[in-house]
């Protein structure tokens, strides 16, 4: 958006923090993940194959993930709604605010979706046990379901976010 109006609205502010906070909160994604496994499926912790190479991964390629990040951004932004600005008296700038408040929304998030299994799994696709021959879009389908589901929104292209009704499985 190359023509803004007013430069100090506060969804252009959060949009740039969210955008420089990417990469940091989707590898702390891959983080939580890694920990929701063990919570939902080995919460002894348990050692075998399988949970020694969730461990032993390091989150290197998290751009699977620009999509659900892109989508909890949209549902952040359409849940704070105004976009005035506020008075801060705390000796802070609105990008600091914006940069905690917006770290502690997603992590909320999360911890939210990461009660599903099927959130939990795909995720695990996407990084511990990802091979180039799988289909990367069925794993984040899944996720994006996920995040409709539970948060009962969906983002459309020319519609914008709406309320989203799960469609009755035959």
């Amino acid at each position: 958006m190359s023509n803004r109006l007013f430069l100090l609205d506060k969804n252009y502010v959060l949009k740039q923090v969210q955008e420089d906070m990417r990469v940091e909160l989707q590898t702390k994604l891959v983080d939580l993940i890694k920990e929701h496994y063990y919570i939902q499926f080995n919460p002894l912790r348990l050692q075998d194959n399988q949970t020694l190479a969730i461990e032993a991964y390091q989150a290197q390629n998290v751009s699977h993930f620009d999509e659900l990040y892109d989508t909890l951004a949209g549902f952040y932004r359409y849940e704070i709604g105004h976009n005035q600005l506020e008075l801060l008296f705390d000796g802070r700038s609105h990008h600091e605010k914006y940069e905690e408040d917006w770290k502690a929304a997603f992590e909320a998030y999360i911890a939210g979706l990461s009660t599903r299994k099927n959130f939990i799994i795909a995720g695990l696709e996407l990084t511990v046990f990802f091979r180039a021959e799988n289909r990367v879009e069925l794993a984040q389908n899944r996720i994006q379901l996920c995040c409709y589901d539970h948060f009962g929104l969906k983002i459309y292209k020319h519609k914008g976010i709406q309320k989203y009704k799960a469609a009755a499985s035959a």
